[in-house]
């Protein structure tokens, strides 16, 4: 499959509020494009449901997405799974992102504004269990991002998994996977409803985005007569950013528990080597996090830490809020304190109205306050986006 697209406006740079201005006009545009397709990605043309069936906020997924993913992309009540040559559909899917970007900087005392509009990405899926006993699972992506000179394609997943090694065809139970992924908890990962990055990935590295690595893993369900408990574990060693030619310098672990399919527990451990001030230093990075569906809202704590060079502390709080099926809302708070500097604190505004199951248009506020500079060069950032996103 071959896309073709050029870029929409060149760069504009208006100066106080005609940005704001700029910024609404653009987003007022984009809620009104028609919809394109009700078509629906790959694995809700393969169970034959619609997106909700797995996601609660895409990409976000429910209980019911977690288990489909941790049982190597099956449900075990499918019970027999079909060679490639018999599939009904092509196992692949496209994502096309459409940006419009308002930034309000200060740096080194000075104030900046800018504005842009661009094809943020386009991103090609493909995967799922193949075989009739589903014993081999794939799932990779190409993302072509919009750049200042042209296009950036990258490989951002890419990986093999041996399922059921142990245990029935198709609960999953212990599995051997190899290649590149992201590396979080089930319930709170790099993929996540709000678009903008986690301090805990961007800063301190202990979620991580597009990690080459090797693990066992595995997912049990216990039912009771009045409870149901899900836990899955990963045990894995990952490729690391090191100066030695020795890359193989991590090694993590992590365990989460559902109840009731509702209340979420998890807990991350990474240790190993990364490049630091031109050579290898040690560290050891963790993550503990909580989420609960309590009704139409989704509510997430985390505490992030990591212990290297410099000492890191992070503290997530997030809630999502699902009023009308096509309506969603988000709230993110973040605080970094870095070991020597002041705190870090994050905020982000989220909004976003579904045109199709498919199809979505969403505005972000991201409000960052840094004076040591601790994320980013700037000590104070106000960024305004506004994003229209179709998956096929």
């Amino acid at each position: 499959m071959t896309v073709f697209l050029r870029r929409a406006f060149k760069r504009a740079a208006p100066a106080g509020c005609a940005g704001l201005v700029f910024f609404c006009t653009i987003f007022l545009s984009v809620l009104f494009i028609p919809s394109l397709s009700d078509a629906y990605p790959f694995f809700s043309r393969q169970v034959g449901r619609d997106c909700t069936f797995c996601h609660s906020v895409f990409p976000k997924l429910n209980e019911t997405g977690r288990l489909f993913r941790s049982g190597g992309y099956r449900l075990p009540a499918e019970g027999e799974w079909k060679e490639v040559k018999d599939l009904s559909s092509i196992p692949a899917s496209l994502e096309i992102e459409v940006e419009a970007a308002y930034n309000d900087f200060k740096t080194n005392g000075a104030k900046s504004r800018s504005s842009d509009l661009k094809v943020e990405e386009i991103e090609l899926f493909a995967g799922g269990a193949f075989g009739k006993t589903g014993r081999v699972s794939a799932n990779s992506a190409i993302t072509f991002e919009e750049t200042e000179t042209g296009a950036d394609v990258s490989i951002r997943k890419a990986f093999l998994q041996v399922n059921d090694l142990v245990g029935p065809a198709g609960e999953g139970m212990l599995n051997l996977r190899g290649g590149k992924w992201d590396i979080g908890l089930p319930f709170v990962n790099t993929i996540a409803p709000i678009s903008n990055r986690y301090l805990a990935e961007s800063a301190i590295g202990v979620l991580s985005i597009e990690k080459k690595a090797l693990e066992l893993n595995g997912v049990y369900t216990s039912e009771g007569e009045t409870s149901t408990v899900t836990q899955r574990w990963a045990v894995g060693a990952s490729q690391e950013d090191v100066e030695s030619d020795d890359k193989l310098k991590g090694v993590y672990a992590w365990y989460s528990a559902t109840f009731q399919e509702d209340y979420s527990l998890g807990a991350l451990v990474r240790t190993g080597e990364e490049a630091a001030g031109g050579g290898d230093e040690s560290y050891t990075k963790y993550g503990l996090a909580g989420e609960a569906e309590l009704g139409p809202t989704i509510l997430t704590l985390g505490y992030f830490r990591s212990e290297a060079v410099t000492d890191s502390d992070d503290i997530l709080v997030e809630a999502l809020w699902l009023p009308r099926a096509k309506v969603k809302l988000g709230i993110r708070y973040e605080y970094l304190k870095e070991d020597g500097s002041q705190g870090v604190s994050s905020q982000t505004l989220m909004a976003r109205y579904n045109i199709l199951s498919n199809a979505y248009i969403q505005a972000e506020c991201r409000l960052l306050s840094d004076e040591d500079h601790v994320t980013s060069a700037n000590e104070d950032e106000t960024k305004l986006r506004a994003f229209f996103v179709a998956v096929f």
